[in-house]
């Protein structure tokens, strides 16, 4: 029955994404938004990168956008493509370290730890695909706005690689963390939340890049974007 229902919310959580990306592209077309420069970062392998627990200061809240991306792979165990990058164009705002707190539509991130490949332990139903390889993300949001917003994880985040490739999260994958999780749910203004999450990434790509946006409806046409290390 476990194994049933996390299926079933597969195609609501793909729907979804869709919906956002069609939207966040309608809107970007219409304020025309400008291609930004993909950040190439060196690879770490499969080392843990771990923000120390003074890195509290909120940084500049200048740079925001409703992302431009056309395209996206969310697979777990199931076989699917790799990121599409034929029409993938992303605003590209402030570049900042995995280690920086960013401030952007309303919400600062504060990320913890990135761990690429990560495992998940064994007996799990959900393993990365041929060719896959998963990136587990443990942060915290905070809403610094003075209304309540809401915070998608899939409005939220935008993984590209060093080719402009988009990736989200897997929703099969983040079924597994259990309470770990992040649950997307409305912030009251100075509310914190922490969860984890996970990404599915190419073997085949590296330079990694988070461009974050907090609520897609605040942020403005360049996101910042954090480089992750991979």
């Amino acid at each position: 029955m476990a194994v049933q229902s996390r299926r079933s919310r597969l195609p609501v959580r793909v729907l979804l994404a869709a919906g956002v990306m069609a939207l966040a592209a309608a809107g970007c077309a219409s304020q025309g938004v400008t291609p930004g420069q993909a950040v190439t970062t060196g690879a770490l392998g499969s080392q843990t990168v771990s923000a120390p627990g003074s890195a509290t200061a909120t940084l500049p809240s200048d740079a925001g956008s409703t992302s431009a991306s056309t395209s996206a792979s969310t697979s777990a165990s199931t076989s699917l493509p790799d990121a599409d990058t034929s029409s993938s164009v992303a605003p590209s705002g402030q570049a900042y370290k995995l280690t920086d707190t960013v401030t952007e539509g309303g919400f600062k991130i504060k990320i913890h730890s990135a761990t690429m490949p990560y495992n998940p332990p064994a007996g799990t139903f959900f393993t990365p695909g041929p060719t896959r390889e998963w990136l587990l993300l443990d942060f915290e949001v905070t809403n610094v706005s003075s209304q309540q917003l809401m915070f998608s994880t899939i409005g939220a985040f935008d993984m590209r690689d060093s080719a402009n490739a988009s990736y989200l999260t897997s929703v099969s994958a983040d079924d597994d963390l259990k309470d770990k999780a992040f649950q997307d749910h409305d912030m009251n203004p100075g509310d914190t939340s922490r969860g984890e999450l996970i990404f599915d990434l190419s073997q085949q790509a590296s330079g990694y890049r988070l461009i974050f946006k907090g609520n897609m409806w605040q942020a403005s046409q360049t996101p910042p974007s954090i480089t992750m290390g991979f």
